[in-house]
């Protein structure tokens, strides 16, 4: 395997894809995966996974008006 060749992880797990089939998501407009046994957290208990998406790069200005 190339070193450009990143497997892909769980954000919750950090199981990679070769281990559990992984759900893309984005959050904030950037990617990021979730494994399908972690995804019941996701919609059930969001709280858990708060700080594992604040600590993604992202940048959390808002440059678009809401109505």
């Amino acid at each position: 395997m190339k070193n450009e060749d990143k497997l892909n992880v769980c954000i919750s797990c950090n199981r990679d894809e070769t281990i559990v089939p992984l759900v893309a998501i984005t959050f904030a407009q950037q990617p990021t995966w979730i494994c399908t046994q972690c995804l019941p957290t996701l919609i059930h208990e969001p709280q858990r996974l708060v700080e594992k998406f604040r600590s993604m790069d992202i940048d959390n200005t808002v440059d678009r008006q809401i109505d």
